[in-house]
């Protein structure tokens, strides 16, 4: 008796495994087949193009008594030119005067490094239309460096697809690429644009989508309002203004 229960057991699970095979099998033949999209050529030369522009970018920091806010002030910014010393390199990068405010030196973050960097052009007043400041450091480290290149005034920016890389909020986000967004409109020494800017991104490098080229410093994001999020209207000043001044600030 006891054997025939054995074999009536082993039946009933070797009926029960194959069934259950059999309903896997099943899941598989209907489960829907995904496939990533293949990039388009605009959206793969998008992606071929950042690297170097990311290994540009830096994270600022401002932690001087002076400045007029409790804490450490944070901000983006980009490095434009390299000299080269022996086993060092000097940089030069761009960022807001409103993120260097009352300071002679900041902090620089390049990712796998914090250096000291010098304030050029401190400044204890200046115009919204010069809300630019070049700050030097020092490093053993090769990084990015992008060119400054004058925009020819017959050109026109209205409407072109725009991104940005910067640090929002603190360097755990270190060189996040912002989402394309739109140019709205081109003001005299500002371009008026819509991408995603926030808390830690002023002094960021505004770049065109198509090509890479750097159009101007971010020095203005909205804010929210009522709880709800404004549409973002940001303000970078134009690169044709950030050129006329650093070229007394070096």
């Amino acid at each position: 008796m006891k054997k025939m229960f054995k074999i009536f057991i082993s039946l009933a699970l070797l009926l029960i495994l194959t069934s259950c095979q059999g309903i896997i099998d099943y899941a598989e033949e209907i489960r829907p087949v995904y496939h990533a999209p293949v990039l388009t050529l605009e959206e793969a030369n998008f992606v071929e193009m950042l690297p170097p522009l990311i290994d540009a970018g830096i994270a600022v920091t401002n932690t001087s008594p002076l400045n007029t806010e409790t804490g450490t002030r944070k901000g983006s910014g980009v490095i434009f030119k390299q000299v080269e010393n022996g086993l060092s390199n000097t940089y030069y990068a761009l960022t807001t005067q409103w993120v260097v405010e009352n300071a002679l030196t900041v902090k620089v973050y390049l990712g796998s490094e914090t250096v000291d960097a010098t304030v050029l052009n401190p400044k204890l007043e200046y115009d919204a239309n010069e809300d630019i400041a070049v700050i030097r450091f020092t490093s053993n480290n090769n990084y990015g460096v992008v060119q400054l290149k004058p925009i020819e005034e017959d050109r026109l920016l209205n409407s072109l697809t725009i991104f940005s890389i910067a640090t929002p909020i603190s360097n755990a986000y270190f060189n996040f690429v912002t989402n394309p967004a739109t140019i709205m409109g081109v003001y005299d020494t500002r371009i008026v644009h819509g991408t995603n800017l926030n808390p830690g991104t002023l002094g960021s490098p505004l770049y065109l989508y198509d090509t890479g080229e750097i159009i101007g410093i971010n020095v203005k994001y909205s804010h929210t309002a009522g709880g709800r999020p404004e549409v973002s209207i940001n303000e970078a000043i134009h690169i044709n203004q950030v050129i006329e001044l650093i070229e007394g600030y070096l």
